[in-house]
């Protein structure tokens, strides 16, 4: 998968453009097994080129084979026991299945296509719904704060109050219950969007009872009217997404594997990619060395720290601070521990199975041949099926690299009319950061307008 470092360098330039070329190009390097993955990489950067009707042709394909992926396929969990996980087809994590319906509902409001907007959200619902039935554990991800958020969106400006009301309820409880995890504080704005539609709703009560648990926000708040003003909702991307990369551990069996080991490696126990073929050459003459490996994330940190949106309207300027809404290292680092177990236990057997294989495999040779050849004819396809065994142990580390590292949202209510947008991306030392990007944009009272914006470094 070489061409993830010409997607990056693409991404980091600014020119989404040039990442859905390489993607295309690179079609056959997917291959069959990761067909999903091609289409989730091919799908997010259309997003971020600005292609969004594409963009959801392909994510509409990729959700539609998730669900034909559910169906378990007998012969694929095998070859995954005997050889190594990334045999099987590339199936997606239930993160990244939720993911497929929020970039969807976003390439839809951003075509101002509300009503397709809402199919999606209406699918995340049943997409967590069926998560949440799914999951023995109630400390297994089921619940997505910022999916859960976006659908209150949705239906808020569609003119749907009441399920607005009841999605931004929902996300309040997720955010607080995912805190530990997702590594994101309630955010100011859902905050605001509960006091302001309970409002709106004639619940006075309720929204006292907000402007109660959130003084904070309470005391700036100003209640726009929607059907006056009109709305401009801003989507920011910082960073990179998490990769993974696999860590392999060499096992040994015997004192003499253990001294073996400890010669061959300066960091005891652990194998680099670097000499691992030369290192399954030696230990399958040992024999005595079992290897597993497991798959582990690396998470790049975004230089940016906040936007900074200046909607300017004649003479007037309204300046907002976008506001942290999801850390997705975050949500796909808790994906892999939920199922780390899981791939432990299977990784150890895998080993197991295999070492055992390759013994076997020599006693039979050494069985089969002549009396003057079997003691070193069972030594050798021993040798051999041991570091086949070896060499053929590796990680999945298959995941949907092209998705951002971190989402913001900026909520701005603004005067109808022509109005020119800055965004201007900020560092944790307050301090500009790459180009302030600059659009003309016209709006008439009660509408809607969401912008995209990126910034990969």
């Amino acid at each position: 998968m070489s061409h993830y470092a010409g997607i990056e360098r693409s991404l980091f330039q600014g020119n989404p453009q040039e990442a859905v070329e390489i993607i295309q190009s690179a079609k056959d390097q997917y291959g069959k097994k990761d067909y999903l993955l091609y289409l989730l990489d091919q799908g997010m950067v259309q997003h971020l080129a600005g292609y969004y009707s594409e963009s959801n042709q392909v994510l509409e394909e990729a959700y539609q084979l998730v669900e034909e992926l559910y169906t378990t396929r007998l012969r694929d969990e095998a070859s995954a026991l005997l050889v190594n996980e990334a045999r099987k087809p590339y199936e997606g994590t239930p993160h990244e299945h939720v993911m497929i319906n929020v970039i969807k509902a976003l390439n839809y409001a951003a075509l101002q296509q509300w009503n397709e907007a809402m199919v999606e959200a209406r699918r995340i619902d049943h997409r967590l719904n069926v998560l949440h039935d799914k999951q023995e554990s109630t400390e297994a991800y089921q619940e997505d704060p910022f999916a859960r958020y976006l659908v209150g969106m949705l239906y808020e400006i569609t003119g749907d109050l009441n399920n607005a009301y009841v999605g931004y309820r929902k996300a309040e409880l997720v955010y607080e219950d995912s805190r530990a995890w997702s590594r994101v504080l309630l955010p100011d704005l859902l905050k605001t969007d509960l006091i302001r539609t309970a409002e709106r709703l004639g619940l006075p009560d309720e929204a006292q009872q907000y402007r109660t648990k959130y003084p904070d926000v309470a005391s700036a708040l100003t209640l726009d009217n929607p059907g006056e003003s009109a709305q401009l909702l801003v989507i920011s991307y910082h960073g990179q997404g998490p990769k993974k990369e696999d860590l392999v551990i060499d096992v040994p069996v015997s004192l003499d594997a253990l001294q073996l080991v400890a010669l061959t490696k300066p960091g005891f126990g652990r194998s680099s990619r670097a000499t691992r073929g030369g290192e399954a050459l030696l230990y399958g003459i040992h024999g005595r060395i079992a290897r597993i490996a497991l798959p582990r994330f690396t998470m790049p940190h975004s230089s940016v720290a906040y936007d900074v949106i200046k909607v300017q309207s004649g003479s007037t300027q309204v300046n907002k601070q976008s506001q942290r809404v999801y850390d997705l290292a975050a949500v796909a680092e808790k994906n892999l521990a939920d199922d780390y177990d899981g791939l432990v236990l299977r990784a150890v057997a895998r080993s197991a199975m295999k070492m055992a294989a390759a013994e076997g495999i020599g006693l039979g040779a050494r069985a089969a041949a002549g009396r003057n050849h079997r003691d070193w004819i069972g030594p050798l396809v021993g040798g051999i099926a041991r570091i086949f065994a070896l060499a053929t142990e590796e990680a999945d580390t298959r995941t949907w690299r092209t998705l951002p590292g971190e989402i913001e949202l900026t909520r701005v209510w603004v005067k109808p009319g022509d109005s020119v947008v800055g965004i201007q991306s900020m560092d944790h030392d307050g301090r500009e950061v790459g180009e302030d990007q600059r659009r003309p944009v016209s709006l008439t009272g009660g509408e809607t307008l969401m912008l995209i914006h990126q910034y990969w470094h």
